[in-house]
């Protein structure tokens, strides 16, 4: 059984659908959803007819005072607020989490290409006396970036821990 409130809302429902449907901004849209206003009205309807054996109408209102009190009900827009804190926490963690995964895609570049330098070394050494340790340079370069980088991955790893932990103390 429906309250007297619900009774109320699904009638202002039904006065609105209607008005909608009427209107002639409505019959200008080329508007065509797989259920359409009049089977909205008509379920509306249905339902209010179910629960005509009751008054659902307070006896104090008459149908025009009806209208014009179901009109002034005023909507709320309720704002979700979040606090500094919380807004600076999801902050860290998201730049923690992507410093992480980059960090760990510039460590796989940097592993690659040391391998790559000291396979080109080994073939620069089969030359004999015309060899130059140019690539066996490079590749140390790559693994100091790997070993940095594999800090700056744990780092932020870290940083992203400690900011999630902080989350179970509130």
């Amino acid at each position: 059984m429906l309250h007297q409130n619900q009774l109320r809302r699904l009638e202002a429902i039904d006065r609105w659908l209607r008005e909608i449907r009427d209107s002639e901004e409505f019959s200008q849209l080329e508007y065509s959803p797989d259920v359409m206003l009049g089977d909205a009205i008509q379920a509306v309807g249905e339902l209010l007819d179910e629960h005509d054996h009751c008054d659902s109408k307070p006896l104090n209102f008459t149908d025009p005072e009806w209208h014009s009190y179901l009109e002034q009900k005023p909507v709320m827009h309720i704002r979700h607020v979040i606090p500094w804190r919380k807004k600076i926490n999801s902050f860290i963690l998201d730049a923690a989490s992507e410093v992480a995964i980059l960090s760990l895609l510039t460590t796989g570049f940097m592993v690659v290409g040391t391998i790559f330098c000291h396979g080109v070394d080994r073939i620069e050494q089969s030359r004999g006396e015309e060899y130059e340790p140019t690539w066996i340079y490079n590749a140390k370069i790559f693994e100091g970036s790997a070993i940095a980088s594999i800090a700056v991955f744990l780092g932020a790893s870290l940083t992203g821990a400690c900011v999630a932990g902080d989350k179970n103390d509130d």
